[in-house]
């Protein structure tokens, strides 16, 4: 069965100028072509048709900073009470959650139980249907470091430890490699520009990695721990409170920056209800800082992508993009950021993160134009993953994920 969708723009997030007047044509799961006009379906023509009234069709968002399993704020106690088979339930009913709303690429960084991995496994073959998921298996962290006692995180002293924990992750089925390079805020009794990892422990995982062909991707807020984790060959910085030093290390390496702006910049996320005081305070006085090194990166050309860090994923994603936008980037910009790049970063360019002939048909259609209003990406009808249409409707009898969980 073919699938035509007709009467529509295409922002194809290559950062060409949108195309109007166009229709899509999909066979299997992919994009096999782009034509301009009137669609006129033959007597014989075994096809379904929709006319999008003039809609927007760009590729599917993606989330490339997620922990599908955390829970900040926490106010049940959850992640200390509940079992893994509890915890993996909420992972996955927060991965489904975020599809209907869009989100059809998720790079999960760092989960207890390998939860990643199931459920990467379960949409994959088809058992549910959610987001194509990237997944990095357990985060690695100094022993006491950031993160040690949340999401599963494996602590380690030295690089044969750390050689032994990147093995153990990918033998599991990680894509990517998550390193804990310095404090954080989530993490009570450490600053965030403390580095923790050394220059031989980060070493020894980006060489384990990269014989994979895996990328890793670090945690580093600390200015002095990002230039660490770029020395020792990691391919990508989350968070990020960048110098002009470091981003021009970025930009010399083509490493990549998921600053993760919601966090710090979300005025509601820095109410801190239900959160502890610590991280507060964290947050609040890195605000400024934290917006001046993603300006520095935007300048610069570092290739920015789009990640919460923040739950519920598919609600945070689109505040994410969002945020991009206010904090400097055009709205074309931040699309590409969450989509051709985030694509990019997990290594999928040839196959998703943009429209064009010979993709696979994971898209989205907006009723309004996004370009002249970001937050026009909320305005959603119709999701399609592998070029299967996606139920975006909330059943009835669903909970709510936040008034379940988060409150």
């Amino acid at each position: 069965m073919k699938t035509v969708l007709t009467n529509c723009t295409i922002i194809d997030c290559t950062g060409k100028p949108p195309t109007e007047n166009m229709n899509v044509i999909i066979e299997g799961n992919g994009i096999t072509q782009l034509k301009p006009g009137i669609y006129e379906q033959g007597k014989d023509d075994e096809k379904r048709v929709f006319d999008l009234e003039g809609g927007y069709v760009l590729p599917g968002l993606w989330n490339v900073h997620a922990h599908l399993g955390d829970l900040i704020p926490d106010p049940k106690h959850l992640l200390e009470t509940e079992s893994a088979i509890d915890y993996a339930i909420r992972a996955g009913r927060n991965a489904m959650d975020a599809i209907r709303v869009g989100v059809t690429g998720i790079r999960v960084l760092g989960e207890d139980h390998f939860a990643d991995v199931a459920w990467k496994r379960a949409f994959d073959s088809g058992v549910f249907v959610g987001p194509r998921l990237f997944v990095c298996g357990r985060a690695i962290s100094a022993t006491g470091g950031h993160g040690h006692g949340t999401l599963g995180a494996v602590e380690v002293d030295g690089p044969y430890e750390m050689r032994k924990a990147v093995r153990e992750q990918l033998k599991h089925g990680a894509d990517q490699i998550k390193l804990m390079v310095t404090g954080g805020v989530m993490t009570a009794g450490e600053g965030m520009q403390e580095s923790q990892l050394l220059q031989d422990e980060i070493e020894a995982a980006t060489v384990i990695a990269h014989l994979k062909g895996k990328r890793v991707a670090v945690h580093a807020w600390g200015t002095e721990g990002v230039k660490a984790a770029i020395r020792g060959g990691v391919d990508c910085i989350e968070h990020g409170l960048l110098d002009a030093e470091s981003v021009a290390m970025m930009v010399d390496r083509d490493v990549f920056y998921v600053p993760t702006l919601r966090p710090t910049q979300d005025k509601d996320f820095l109410l801190g209800i239900g959160m502890p005081e610590f991280m507060i305070e964290k947050l609040r006085g890195s605000a400024q800082i934290h917006l001046e090194a993603f300006q520095k990166a935007l300048k610069a050309g570092v290739k920015i992508c789009c990640g919460s860090d923040s739950n519920p994923v598919g609600e945070t994603t689109l505040i994410e993009i969002e945020q991009l936008v206010r904090a400097g980037m055009t709205r074309m910009d931040a699309l590409v950021s969450a989509t051709r790049t985030s694509a990019d970063l997990c290594g999928m360019l040839e196959e998703l993160g943009t429209v064009e002939v010979g993709k696979l048909a994971d898209l989205i259609v907006v009723a309004a134009d996004p370009l002249e209003d970001i937050s026009n990406i909320r305005k959603l009808k119709m999701v399609l993953k592998g070029g299967n249409l996606v139920e975006t409707r909330k059943p009835e009898e669903l909970a709510n994920f936040r008034e379940l969980f988060l409150s």
